[in-house]
């Protein structure tokens, strides 16, 4: 991105809690939600978020919209994707406003947080093949281990029952999902899971059998850090809300989109188009708060640095969207080698660029690409090779052969080969999203 020759206009950030509580009067903007990165919780398909949590973090977003003061914005959920046993400590350290992942209320936990109603009451049990000899109790198992993921809650809900038997860890990454697939390949391996979680994968795994289960059943809940009350109590009249049926819909919306090999990748493995679902939320947000189509921002992302954050700290372009530090600043943004901060730079950025070419002579695409042109090389200069365009007798107000004709014979083809780029892109992400409608379109109704 080029630095600009104009000073731009500060615009206001989206507000959230930061430290503060939830008022009903004036909410947020954004909730920051720390949610389990998992084959089960959240995990992405075909660029889409997806998962139990997800589906149930989505019901959230709308009743919260439902009661939202006029003329505000919507509230958005700012996913903030980590590893299950992260969820409470970063919640604690103010990195998330609530923490969502399948979280059993335990003994030791309520000093980290506090827990919102319970929307599952849950009950961990022993899972292998059907065809293995039933257990009627854990000790059945004799010199067979039980195989848990280090991250696995199952491993303290259960701890009493599981005191006399070995328990071993799978590879690190291993996640319980994974075993289940491991599992309905037969062989002596054993796990241990919720009813909620078998239930949700037994269509995909029907050889799976849950044996010898914990004597009580356990709360499940979302965490929420210990100085936002009045959040804690607007999630409690959310779910008491939900008849108890909030988690059985989420299974239901998650089922058919459950990942085929059970991974939910972490970022670093993910490919490009992979990259553009996990940023998906974050650009979502960004760009509803600039009144921008997301799919823009994530085509010039794409060009840019093909989704790859690169954090440059001398004063040239940096992050995601390769924005200029000193933009940056005359965007109202104070770090621009931040994620979040870079894109929202950006699409500040792009929405001045978007009133700078808003006369009522220029058509949507042309305002288009010479957004994009500025994006590369500075609205001034575009301005510049629309009044050369209109010297030479052609139109100013046209990007393809006119003003495009200027920039090629004065700037370079490489400022047309970006607007090019760029606008194939977005085609490409439109035209995917469309498709994506229309499958989820053609479905029978459940």
């Amino acid at each position: 991105m080029a630095a600009p020759e104009s000073e731009h206009p500060t615009l206001s950030q989206p507000t959230e809690l930061s430290g503060g509580d939830y008022d009903p009067a004036n909410p947020p903007d954004r909730l920051r939600v720390l949610v389990a990165l998992g084959p089960s919780t959240y995990f992405f398909a075909n660029g889409r978020p997806h998962g139990v949590e997800f589906a149930m973090l989505s019901e959230l977003e709308k009743y919260l919209n439902r009661t939202r003061p006029k003329g505000r914005a919507p509230l958005r959920i700012q996913y903030v994707p980590v590893d299950a046993g992260a969820l409470l400590p970063k919640l604690r350290d103010g990195e998330g406003d609530l923490a969502a992942g399948l979280i059993p209320v335990i003994a030791g936990a309520g000093h980290l947080a506090e827990f919102t109603v319970p929307y599952l009451n849950e009950r961990w049990c022993l899972v292998q093949n059907r065809s293995k000899p039933p257990l009627t109790k854990v000790e059945d198992l004799g010199e067979r281990a039980v195989t848990i993921p280090a991250a696995s809650y199952g491993r303290r809900v259960m701890a009493g029952e599981l005191a006399s038997v070995k328990v071993v860890e799978p590879p690190l990454g291993t996640s319980t999902e994974q075993l289940f697939a491991q599992i309905q390949r037969g062989g002596d391996t054993a796990t241990v899971a919720s009813d909620y979680v078998l239930g949700l994968w037994s269509q995909r795994y029907p050889a799976l059998k849950s044996q010898s289960c914990a004597a009580a059943s356990v709360p499940v809940a979302w965490a929420v850090a210990p100085e936002h009350p009045q959040l804690l109590s607007v999630l409690n009249r959310f779910i008491a809300s939900t008849g108890g049926k909030l988690a059985s819909k989420a299974a239901g919306d998650t089922r058919r989109f459950l990942p085929k090999d059970a991974r939910a990748d972490a970022p670093d493995e993910m490919s490009s188009t992979d990259k553009l679902g996990f940023f998906a939320p974050m650009l979502q947000l960004v760009a509803a708060a600039n009144n921008l189509d997301w799919l823009l921002l994530a085509a010039i992302g794409q060009r840019e640095t093909k989704l790859q954050p690169m954090t440059r700290k001398g004063g040239g372009p940096t992050g995601l969207m390769q924005v200029n530090p000193n933009t940056a600043r005359k965007m109202g943004v104070s770090n621009p080698h931040d994620t979040e901060q870079n894109v929202t730079a950006a699409a500040r950025y792009l929405t001045y660029l978007r009133r700078l070419f808003s006369d009522r002579g220029i058509t949507p695409t042309d305002q288009l690409y010479f957004m994009i042109a500025s994006y590369n090389a500075g609205e001034g200069r575009v301005q510049q090779l629309r009044k050369k365009a209109k010297a030479q007798g052609l139109d100013p107000n046209v990007w393809r052969g006119n003003v495009e004709e200027v920039a090629r014979r004065t700037v370079g083809q490489h400022l047309l080969d970006y607007v090019s780029s760029v606008n194939r892109y977005y085609l490409a992400y439109q035209a995917a999203d469309r498709s994506a409608d229309k499958r989820e379109a053609s479905k029978p109704a459940r």
